[in-house]
């Protein structure tokens, strides 16, 4: 089980011990575990996925594939079930794992990298040539967009219009628009290089909304999107205007594929406002779709407490990176709302990313109302550290941050406020 490590040290007021409560509740929720054994069923003769139903005798090969911080789980659970009727299969995790069917090999991320262009050339290759008694299961979670990428750019420009994107302020759907038109595995180019085999895509979703087309750029989804699109988005934030192309849109390649989601942050949510309930807090979900940039965000939070009020949102905001600092969107929010929390009596904020990187080593951080006067006795310049996106350091210095390590999943990230 997923454990936040320092949750001891970080709940030293009562508002602070209620924070990592819920927001260990919501851990607890995120099991990709349990989610697949709950969405995969293996009879005598069938193969339940969801509420798709396969006849295992009109199946001559069963091939898994996939990417993204829960693949690997994912893939060691499907093994569990199916065994040796997995014929072969690959997924590009962060870390890596041993299975007998299933190779489970560690990508780069955030950024693609040559290694992940030669990991999915070699599931390209692995799923060249199949036939309509065929069925491909893919895997794919938070991170699969960086980890399963063929670019049809140059690599070296797509990298670079990649990290220009994380710091550019645009948001995941945005980036993912982009990501589908100049990469081909994406916007549902990889189930037209499957067609006509059966697909069974199961997610783990890290897209506020859950809008599978957005969860690893929908490698298997049909997409809506266009050219003309992700041309507008390059425009929009000032980025390279490199070469894009149209994705499939014919839908014939797209009748026997299927895209599951098994996970996502409603279940985390939910969770949390259970725990808020039984600490007798009144629970106010501000939403699940949190968007928006990351300095504000924690305050939006803060202005719905109440007396005896937990307020919980989920979602993914925006970092528009203007400095030169260390930090990621969960540590700029908390560090946003710093100021704020200083004014108010008995209150806490929190927010961390479920996967356990907040672009550094920590999930996130968390801060109440004494903050403020602790880092002025450490000499550290709150105003300044959030004008340099500096965050890190802070949190650092003033032992705040969230530490879980890898979670083995990802969706999205989680945030709550407390006034006890």
């Amino acid at each position: 089980m997923v454990t936040i490590k320092n949750a001891k040290a970080l709940g030293a007021s009562p508002a602070c011990k209620a924070v990592v409560k819920l927001l260990q509740a919501g851990l607890d929720a995120l099991d990709p575990e349990k989610a697949l054994k709950s969405a995969v069923t293996l009879g005598s003769d069938t193969l339940t996925l969801g509420a798709q139903q396969f006849s295992l005798r009109k199946i001559d090969r069963i091939i898994v594939v996939g990417a993204g911080k829960a693949s690997g789980v994912m893939a060691s659970v499907l093994e569990m079930i199916l065994g040796d009727r997995i014929s072969k299969g690959l997924i590009i995790d962060v870390t890596s794992r041993k299975l007998k069917r299933i190779k489970v090999l560690a990508g780069d991320h955030p950024v693609v990298s040559p290694h992940n262009a030669r990991l999915t050339h070699e599931i390209l290759k692995m799923t060249g040539n199949l036939s309509v008694s065929d069925l491909v299961i893919c895997l794919f979670s938070g991170g699969g967009s960086a980890l399963f990428s063929d670019p049809r750019i140059n690599l070296n420009q797509y990298q670079n219009l990649m990290r220009r994107m994380l710091t550019s302020g645009a948001t995941i759907q945005e980036f993912n628009t982009v990501r589908k038109h100049v990469d081909s595995v994406k916007g549902g180019r990889f189930a037209e290089h499957c067609f006509p085999a059966n697909v069974v895509t199961l997610l783990v979703s890290d897209v506020p909304g859950n809008d599978p087309a957005f969860i690893a750029s929908g490698p298997t989804v049909p997409d809506t999107t266009t050219a003309k699109d992700a041309q507008r988005i390059l425009a929009k934030h000032g980025l390279p205007q490199v070469t894009v192309s149209e994705t499939p849109k014919d839908s014939t390649l797209f009748r026997k594929v299927r895209n599951i989601i098994v996970l996502d942050n409603e279940k985390a949510v939910d969770a949390m406002k259970a725990e808020a309930s039984r600490l007798r807090l009144k629970p106010v979900v501000l939403s699940t779709n949190v968007t928006g940039e990351a300095r504000d965000v924690g305050k939006r939070l803060l202005a719905k407490l109440g007396k005896r009020t937990a307020v919980i949102a989920a979602g993914e905001t925006t970092v528009t990176v203007r400095g030169k600092g260390k930090g990621g969107r969960n540590q700029e929010l908390v560090l946003g709302s710093v100021e704020a929390l200083s004014t108010m009596k008995n209150t806490c904020l929190a927010s961390m990313g479920t996967d356990g990187r907040d672009n550094s080593d920590a999930a996130g951080a968390i801060a109440d109302e004494k903050t403020l006067k602790k880092a002025a006795r450490l000499k550290l310049d709150v105003g300044a550290a959030l004008k340099d996106n500096d965050s890190y350091p802070v949190w650092k210095k003033l032992k705040q941050h969230i530490v879980t390590g890898p979670t083995g999943t990802n969706v999205s990230d989680m945030m709550v406020a407390v006034r006890s």
